[in-house]
Order: C-alpha cells, then sequence, then structure tokens
C-alpha cells in the first residue's frame, strides 16, 4: 500500500453517549463506556487500542450521567494524549454527534470514530492503513460473522453495496463493527445541530459508488450490549490483568472459579461459592453467597 508521506490518522472521535437501555441496570450506574471491564473502565479497551495504531488525541461524547467521565478523566488527558469531551444535553444520533465535534476535529486529516462500547482485538492500525491508502469518503471495519449482517460488501472490489437492506441492493454478508475512518469532508454533508443518523450519508455515498470496507475478520470483536453478553466477553477475552486484582480480598474459606473476575477493593466473604461471576470494584459479596454467571455491582469507589 502507497501512502502519502507524512499523512496520519493522530484523532478519534469515541462514541459515549448512549444510554445503553439494553445493559441496564448496570447503566443506571455508569455511562456504558465507563463499566468496570477486567478492573478498568471499559472506553480503556478502545483508547489503549487506538493509541497502539498512532492515535494521540481523543475526543468523546456524552450525555447520560456526563459527571462520571470527570471522574475517570480529572485532567481531561490520558496516557499523555489531550481528551476533550463533547457533551449532548439532547441526544444527536450517530450523525449529530459527529457533526457536533467539527471543530475539535481536523480538517486536512481523517477521523478515526470506533463505538465506546466495542470489545475486540482484530487489527486496527489495519483500517487505517487501507483509508490512507485510498482516502475515499469512508472505510468500514467489517466482520463475516455475527448476528447482524446487514452490510452488503463486494469482497472483489472492496466497495460497500447495501446497508440495513436500505436500497434493496444486497440482503448483506457483513455486520458493522462501529469502527471507521471518514475524510473531513463528511462535516459538510451533516446538518448543524440536529439530531441525525449517520446512516443515510453512508447511503449516499453507496449510491456514488466510494463508500469501501475492509473485513475485521481476525481476532475477537463483541458489543457488550447486554448482561449476558457483558459477562461472557470476561470468558471470551484474554485478561490483561489478574483476574482477581491484588487489591481485592477473598477469603480462604471462599470457592471463586477461574472465570471469576474480582475488581479492586472488592470483597468475597466467607462461605461464599461463586463461578462465572464479575465482581465490581469495591464491592462486598457477602458470606454464604452462592451465585453463577452473575455480576455484583454497585457504584466503584476505585478503578
Amino acid at each position: 500500500m502507497h501512502i502519502t508521506a507524512g499523512l496520519r490518522i493522530s484523532r478519534a472521535f469515541i462514541l459515549g453517549a448512549g444510554l445503553g437501555t439494553r445493559l441496564r441496570p448496570l447503566t443506571g450506574i455508569l455511562p456504558k463506556p465507563l463499566i468496570p471491564f477486567f478492573h478498568e473502565p471499559l472506553i480503556l479497551h478502545s483508547m489503549r487500542r487506538c493509541y497502539d495504531c498512532g492515535i494521540r488525541e481523543f475526543i468523546i461524547n456524552t450525555h447520560h450521567l456526563a459527571a462520571a467521565w470527570d471522574k475517570v478523566f480529572p485532567e481531561h488527558s490520558w496516557n499523555g494524549c489531550p481528551v476533550h469531551f463533547s457533551h449532548e444535553p439532547v441526544l444527536l444520533d450517530s450523525g449529530g454527534g459527529v457533526k457536533k465535534i467539527e471543530p475539535l476535529a481536523s480538517a486536512e486529516e481523517p477521523l478515526l470514530v470506533v463505538n465506546g462500547d466495542m470489545a475486540a482485538t482484530f487489527d486496527l492500525g489495519r483500517l487505517l492503513e487501507e483509508h490512507l491508502s485510498r482516502r475515499p469518503p469512508v472505510t468500514l471495519a467489517l466482520r463475516t460473522s455475527g448476528d447482524k449482517k446487514n452490510v452488503g460488501f463486494d469482497f472483489s472490489s472492496g466497495l460497500v453495496t447495501d446497508m440495513r437492506h436500505a436500497l434493496g441492493r444486497d440482503p448483506g454478508s457483513c455486520q458493522f463493527t462501529g469502527a471507521y475512518c471518514m475524510e473531513p469532508e463528511i462535516f459538510r454533508r451533516i446538518p448543524s445541530g440536529e439530531a441525525v443518523s449517520i446512516i443515510p450519508l453512508f447511503l449516499d455515498y453507496i449510491r456514488e459508488g466510494c463508500l469501501r470496507g475492509i473485513l475485521a475478520d481476525d481476532g475477537l470483536w463483541m458489543d457488550m450490549g447486554t448482561p449476558e453478553a457483558y459477562l461472557q466477553a470476561h470468558l471470551d477475552f484474554p485478561s490483561p490483568a489478574p483476574r482477581i486484582h491484588p487489591r481485592a480480598r477473598v477469603s480462604p474459606r471462599a470457592f471463586v472459579d477461574s472465570h471469576c473476575v474480582i475488581g479492586p477493593g472488592a470483597a468475597v466473604e466467607d462461605g461464599c461459592r461463586l463461578q462465572g461471576c464479575v465482581v465490581w470494584p469495591g464491592v462486598c459479596v457477602p458470606s454464604g453467597t452462592c451465585a453463577e454467571r452473575r455480576i455484583f455491582y454497585c457504584s466503584p469507589t476505585d478503578y
């Protein structure tokens, strides 16, 4: 692939404003991207992957429980990178949210956009490289597995041919991962101050024959939309840290199987028997509790 010398993608927009209704009651305590995932806010999983690809500035939109973000990023920075917040008092949807962050984005450089509730291990860097090699308006990261394969894709040309069956061209062979690269020209095609989806704009680009995609079938990908999916992710994904945090207290008279994740400051008391459970930071599981595939949660005091 040939990439123009000096051209790069250094900013990422992470979608964090959703309500996460399917993940209640967890999202009644924290915004979905901030729920603990292997002892730390889920969004850090995406931010670390972005950083490894050269991203050095982050933009996050917020809405639900917005004050929680300042507790996680009190200095509005992470790992030496600025973290900007775009608060939406009224939700602007996937297109309106993009338009609102235009002043924080570059007028020349492409932008990486990712869902803040995504857990994945596929090669995100390849998405950036593919986009930079061609500079289409948009390049989507797609997978051929999943339960929402509603994206039509021409594997030979790399062009997206349909989304959500809206054009009647393709029943769909791929699922959209929620990660894409976009050119700054997109900002000009989204109305200001309106709650609009990004999908109609994607469909316009499909009609124009210039919406591209890449297959991201390597590694893992999961949209943690439900409590069951959240639990499953802790089984499927490699843990970046010990599953039982060094600052967790597990009684020697308790049984915790190897699939459990016990957060910092959490306690599992005498006589407990836990199998495949997730215990949030700072939560105490009382004596004698027996549970399988359960989430123990409350307002975390520490990450």
